[in-house]
């Protein structure tokens, strides 16, 4: 049985992208426009000076960032609809729901990252803000990775348990899994998130494209 609840026409047929754009968003966000930016551990003063000589491109870096939150809830939402098109009996499948709720911690854990950065780039450029506070601030912005792998964790954890109980592409499912389990543990976490970008990446395409590498197994 293919895929058939999700939107496979018009302009709804490019909410499959969603995922794609949300990893390209951050992308952009952290590797683009982001910078090298100091942390808790430098001097007050460098942490000024950085961000009064970039105080532009990190506000566009925070926005870019936050905007990318609605389409990790896109993704999560398509992914579940296309994985469980013929639920019966009231209720959906719990690994539906956790990636469905996945897309949207995922999407919390970057608008708080956003949030922290707009206030620690408002922050460096105000007088009269001691040093101690910014370097607070900083220290807060460079530890907000453990907000997005637990988000995105949550959300791969659900991709790739929705894949396996759905008995779809086992490969995605267990690529998924494993990723989802990495972005919990320290040091395999980075490796984690480029296998996550890039797993949001093809899967959004073969969403789009409607391929038969992700379909329901068929049935008698």
């Amino acid at each position: 049985m293919a895929i058939s609840a999700a939107p496979t026409t018009g302009a709804a047929r490019w909410l499959s992208l969603s995922g794609a754009v949300a990893a390209v968003m951050v992308v952009l966000s952290f590797a683009v426009l982001g910078g090298d930016t100091p942390d808790g551990s430098d001097p007050a003063a460098k942490i000024s000076a950085y961000y009064d000589s970039h105080e532009v491109r990190e506000w566009i870096a925070a926005f870019v960032l936050a905007a990318s939150g609605p389409f990790f809830v896109i993704f999560a939402i398509v992914l579940a609809t296309s994985l469980w098109p013929a639920v019966t009996a009231g209720a959906r499948p719990i690994w539906s729901t956790v990636l469905t709720v996945g897309g949207a911690t995922a999407a919390a854990g970057f608008m708080v990252g956003a949030l922290v950065h707009v206030a620690l780039t408002d922050t460096a450029n105000q007088s009269g803000v001691s040093g101690g506070a910014l370097q607070a601030l900083a220290g807060l912005d460079g530890s907000a990775w453990v907000a997005f792998n637990a988000g995105l964790g949550v959300l791969m954890l659900g991709d790739g348990a929705s894949l396996l109980a759905s008995k779809t592409n086992q490969v995605l499912g267990w690529i998924a899994l494993v990723a989802g389990i990495a972005l919990f543990i320290p040091f395999a976490d980075f490796v984690a998130l480029i296998v996550t970008g890039l797993w949001l990446i093809w899967t959004s395409i073969v969403l789009f494209r409607r391929g038969p590498a992700i379909s329901v197994a068929a049935t008698a």
